[in-house]
């Protein structure tokens, strides 16, 4: 059995297990892979935008040394820390609560208890959210309160409509807050866009609402939490899978480089993966990232949607790694049968060797013999031009055959080693590279001098006339042609491709290029007639 039909007839079998092994059910859509792989860049990164944050809450922080207002500057960080972390952002708010006390400025200790209910809000922490809305019967609405307080009122009655059994109260606290925002939102503006958008899905408007978050999305940055809003909203509303997965990962992106640790985006995609069939990414994303960032975070809502999938997808991950588990066991026995199939090709090539070698005892018998027959052909030259060319082809004939042994010894020796190699049979591949082929093209290369040379004895001197004084090729080492002569005695032969010298000699194709062209620089006559000059020589 030939070492390439054992690998044709083997290979079904791995193909098999290798597409069982590394399989796995993506999105088909190119597209889809393609966003999904840029993501998962940006996830690798995530420590280098994390760093960048707190680089830019040190910036804020630095502000209260130059002497900016404290209450303000504690404002932005809360507001930087809202995303990130509960607790922190808690923390600013609270020293924002002491200050206010402190210069009795009722204005800024309202606005601070609303933000702060808006936080507890979004969190999950729903009760610290009414005890502080419901320390004040009326909604405020005069119009010197601060923007930010209108819009954290918005966003928290609507959540609390959601959640709280008292559904329309919170509805119309919304309805009365949206008409004064909309007086103080500038026309074509993100909040503008995300206000409209709440209103027409409230109306189940679903068209109209995805066009508002469209527009809200033009208008973001690709690297604020607006965008990353605006393409979770986008995605919520497609119907396509392929577009879901685009703009839910795009939101994650962009949550990843804004640092933020409250997130859904990501938490939507690994759910939607999984419903396809990606067990794998699906699992990364939710315990790599997804869990992790909800426990830095440290709300109650968060935690509570991932518990809900992550158990089942943590079940099916488990169950894929058994089955791959068994693929492996199945792989390491089809390579004891390859084992057994390789020490049987080793023993076949010792053979092989073994018969080659023989070969080689009977073409070094034969050797006087031919140089016998050589110089009696040598007489007859002038006389039998036409056995000349029989001779020719003999010899090519010959050359082509023992060159043709070589190379197939060499390539079986390749073949075993690199099976070898994949087996881990270390006494087997230092047994094989202990052989030395370059032995053997030593061997041909004297056994084609000694023919050649035989045949044409003065062909050397005739050669190097041909050339420009001072420039004949010498042989050494006990050689009797050097490689450049070698290319040409090929071509006395009447072998002129360069493909085929190369493959007889051993050499790349380039090589024997760079032969031809160095000896025909050196030329003594026109260097496009230079070959044929030598296929005249007698």
């Amino acid at each position: 059995m030939s070492f390439r039909k054992t690998i044709l007839e083997f290979f079904p079998v791995w193909a098999l297990a290798s597409s069982l092994l590394f399989s796995c059910a993506v999105p088909d859509d190119s597209g889809s892979e393609e966003i999904l792989g840029r993501l998962d860049g940006i996830l690798a990164s995530k420590d280098v935008y994390e760093n960048y944050f707190h680089q830019r809450i040190a910036a804020i922080k630095e502000l209260s040394t130059m002497g900016g207002d404290s209450y303000v500057i504690n404002k932005r960080i809360a507001d930087a820390y809202s995303a990130y972390n509960l607790d922190s952002t808690i923390l600013y708010l609270e020293k924002n609560l002491e200050l206010s006390r402190a210069e009795g400025d009722a204005s800024r200790l309202f606005e601070t208890q609303m933000l702060m209910a808006r936080e507890y809000g979004r969190a999950g922490d729903y009760s610290d959210a009414l005890e502080l809305v419901e320390k004040y019967d009326d909604v405020p609405v005069a119009d010197n309160l601060d923007y930010s307080v209108y819009e954290a009122l918005y966003y928290l009655y609507g959540e609390l409509a959601y959640y709280s059994s008292n559904k329309q109260q919170w509805w119309d606290k919304r309805a009365q807050i949206s008409d004064i925002l909309l007086t103080k939102t500038p026309e074509n503006s993100y909040s503008r866009y995300n206000i409209l958008r709440i209103q027409a899905e409230s109306n189940q408007d679903h068209e109209a609402a995805l066009g508002y978050a469209m527009k809200a999305l033009e208008v973001s940055p690709m690297d604020s939490r607006q965008y990353a809003e605006a393409c979770f909203f986008v995605a919520s509303y497609l119907d396509d899978k392929a577009g879901k997965i685009e703009y839910f990962a795009r939101s994650a992106m962009a949550d990843v480089m804004c640092a933020n640790k409250d997130y859904a985006s990501l938490l939507e995609l690994s759910t939607l993966l999984y419903e396809m069939g990606d067990t794998e990414r699906a699992f990364k994303y939710l315990g790599d990232h997804c869990l992790p960032d909800a426990l830095v975070f440290n709300g109650k809502l968060r935690p509570w949607q991932i518990a809900r999938v992550f158990p089942e997808i943590e079940k099916a991950y488990a169950e894929k790694n058994s089955r791959v588990n068994a693929i492996i066991r199945f792989l390491m026995a089809a390579s004891l049968v390859l084992l057994a199939v390789l020490a049987l090709l080793i023993w076949s090539m010792n053979k092989r060797q073994k018969a080659l070698m023989a070969a080689r005892e009977e073409l070094q018998r034969s050797k006087e013999d031919i140089e016998k027959r050589n110089s009696v052909l040598s007489q007859m030259n002038d006389e039998l031009h036409e056995s000349n060319k029989v001779r020719q082809e003999y010899i090519i004939l010959f050359l082509k055959s023992l060159s043709e042994i070589l190379s197939r010894d060499r390539t079986y020796k390749n073949h075993v080693l690199k099976y070898l190699k994949r087996g881990h049979e270390k006494y087997l591949i230092e047994e094989i590279e202990l052989s030395q082929p370059n032995e053997d093209i030593r061997s041909f290369n004297k056994m084609f001098d000694d023919t050649f040379i035989k045949l044409y004895p003065t062909f050397v001197e005739k050669f190097n006339a041909l050339l420009l004084p001072g420039q004949q090729e010498e042989p050494k080492g006990g050689d009797l042609l050097t490689p450049e002569m070698r290319v040409f005695a090929l071509i006395r032969l009447g072998i002129t491709d360069s493909v085929q010298i190369a493959s007889l000699l051993h050499y790349s194709p380039n090589t024997i290029y760079n032969y031809r062209a160095k000896i025909k620089n050196k030329a003594a006559c026109d260097r496009d007639a230079f070959e044929e000059a030598v296929k005249a020589i007698e």
